[in-house]
C-alpha cells in the first residue's frame, strides 16, 4: 500500500509544530469471484451483521436502506451497485467492509470501528471540541 500523500486533508494549514495526523489501520484488497463469494458466506454463519447499506451513485453519501446480505451480493454481482457497506460485529469487535466495484475488482476496505474512535480520540483539535 502507498504512503498517504503530504497534503492535508482537512484544507487547514499545516505548521511544524502540529501533530502529524494519524490514520486509523485498515486492511484493503481486490476480491475475486471465488473470494467474493467466500466472505458473504463467512459474514452469514459467522458474524452478527448489524447493517448493510447500499452506494449507489460514484459521489455522495449512501442511502439509508438497508439490504440483506443475500440482496447486497446479488446486486453486487448483477452490477446494480457501486458498493456496499457491511457493518458487523465479530470477536468481540464491530466492523465495517466497503466493498466497491473498480476496473481492477471488487475492493474490499475492512476497518474495525474501535480503531476509528480510537483515532478520534486522539487527535487534539477533535477532543478539545468535544
Amino acid at each position: 500500500m502507498s504512503s498517504p500523500s503530504s497534503s492535508n486533508p482537512a484544507g487547514s494549514s499545516s505548521t511544524s509544530s502540529e501533530t502529524p495526523l494519524r490514520l486509523p489501520p485498515l486492511q484493503q484488497t481486490v476480491l475475486d469471484v471465488a473470494t467474493t463469494d467466500a466472505l458473504f458466506r463467512d459474514l452469514a454463519a459467522c458474524t452478527q451483521i448489524h447493517a448493510v447499506v447500499p452506494k449507489y451513485a460514484q459521489r455522495g453519501h449512501t442511502g439509508q436502506e438497508n439490504l440483506s446480505l443475500e440482496n447486497a451480493r446479488t446486486r453486487l454481482a448483477a452490477g446494480l451497485l457501486l458498493g456496499v457497506q457491511i457493518r458487523y460485529a465479530y470477536d468481540g469487535h464491530t466492523w465495517c467492509d466497503t466493498l466497491l466495484r473498480r476496473p481492477a475488482g471488487l475492493t474490499l476496505v475492512r476497518i474495525r470501528e474501535a480503531d476509528i474512535a480510537a483515532t478520534v480520540e486522539s487527535d487534539p483539535e477533535t477532543s478539545a471540541t468535544r
